[in-house]
């Protein structure tokens, strides 16, 4: 069964205090807070164990050593939750005024990383900058295991069109759902609206291929090369002209410096949910239906609650501490209509425009000022955009939430 229901959206944010952390649910463990996020943060769902993994940095002399050390540290947080590389569903990686030519290196270290038979889904962007000036890369994960602690505990992960260190997309059927992941791709064509319409006709095939329709989409996040208020509309027509206009997926639209190669205007990953029951024991509700867009959205099989939050911003006439306080605002009301608070944030994304050094900090007053936990807090990738929906939106935040109990 299906339920569809009309609401609201998304996210969260980064501080910057660094306190014990004690879970608020049994099943969900903090691993190792740092400084404002937690750098792995699980949960453990009917024996279904997911793995978010915060954005790690490398180091080093060139760009090589800070690639390697990314791509090491990922390992090196994944086994701390008692994951593998072969666990891993999907990674995104930022790369800091990204030159082309970076992108073999990239390549062949995520080659190094990965068994050719668990690729993940992967998506590459060039960003305009990271937390720090120093960073050249930043990479985030998720995985999902059974949980060793549950006798009998299973998941199962498909793994479709192998593509040179990824796939094209990942399949996870556990509880009664089938989430699907798919990577970032890019479209043909000369002008936006012809690549924003091919990139979409072949996440639709993607999404055939692993037994689901657009219809079935929960979030979307879009990359805009040399982003302007007129590709919007552009993008928008033919999102609309793909996925329809009733029951959209959350979203988040972001101008970046730049994608793997430079003919390449957009680009879009994904993820879908379905139903892997035979007794219709499966709800989705659609919360703040907007035209294009869902604020947030909840799936639900026989486990845990799923919430997927669209980006959420403020008034972009605003300074950035009003904004932020506008994001936290947003952030805490559409967890609430979604049925959740802010303590069942497991994952969120912060996306900065202008971003400079010192501008992190206001999110820890922006967090105070709304009433959110110091403690227990979400595993964190903070990314300097190019753009946001407007030039003058300074600040956007998308995150994941999960619900337990049922």
């Amino acid at each position: 069964m299906k339920l569809y229901t009309t609401m609201t959206s998304l996210v969260l944010v980064l501080v910057l205090n660094s306190s014990p952390v004690h879970a608020q649910h049994p099943d969900t463990q903090f691993i190792d807070p740092s400084g404002g996020f937690t750098q792995v943060v699980s949960t453990s769902d009917h024996g279904v164990k997911t793995i978010y993994v915060s954005g790690q940095v490398g180091s080093g002399e060139d760009f090589k050593a800070h690639v390697e050390s990314a791509f090491s540290a990922v390992v090196s947080r994944l086994e701390s939750a008692g994951a593998s590389v072969d666990d891993v569903v999907k990674i995104r990686i930022f790369v800091a005024d990204f030159d082309p030519a970076q992108y073999a290196v990239i390549r062949e270290t995520r080659l190094r990383t990965f068994n050719e038979d668990a690729w993940p889904t992967s998506t590459m962007v060039g960003v305009e900058s990271l937390f720090a000036a120093e960073m050249r890369i930043e990479i985030e994960a998720v995985a999902v295991i059974a949980d060793p602690d549950v006798p009998g505990a299973r998941v199962t992960i498909e793994r479709i069109g192998p593509s040179n260190g990824f796939n094209q997309s990942v399949v996870v059927t556990a509880n009664g759902s089938r989430i699907i992941y798919i990577s970032g791709h890019v479209g043909q064509g000369e002008t936006l609206a012809e690549q924003s319409a091919s990139m979409m006709a072949t996440i639709a095939q993607r999404l055939q291929a692993a037994g689901a329709g657009v219809d079935d989409l929960v979030k979307i996040v879009t990359y805009i090369t040399d982003y302007t208020r007129a590709d919007a509309s552009i993008f928008g027509a033919a999102r609309n002209e793909a996925f329809g206009t009733e029951n959209p997926p959350a979203s988040t639209l972001l101008g970046v410096q730049s994608l793997v190669r430079d003919q390449y205007r957009i680009e879009m990953d994904a993820v879908a949910v379905v139903s892997d029951s035979n007794n219709g024991d499966f709800e989705t509700e659609f919360i703040d239906v907007n035209a294009s867009y869902t604020q947030a959205i909840t799936t639900q099989g026989s486990g845990a609650k799923r919430i997927t939050l669209s980006g959420q911003v403020g008034n972009p006439d605003d300074d950035l501490q009003t904004q932020a306080n506008q994001v936290y605002a947003n952030l805490r009301r559409r967890l609430e209509a979604a049925g959740a608070s802010p303590a069942d944030l497991l994952k969120l994304t912060i996306y900065m425009n202008n971003y400079q050094p010192g501008d992190a900090s206001v999110l820890a007053i922006a967090r105070q000022n709304n009433g959110f936990n110091p403690d227990n807090l979400p595993a964190t990738t903070l990314i300097g955009v190019q753009s946001l929906y407007s030039n003058e939106a300074l600040i956007e935040i998308e995150g994941e939430a999960v619900v337990t109990g049922r």
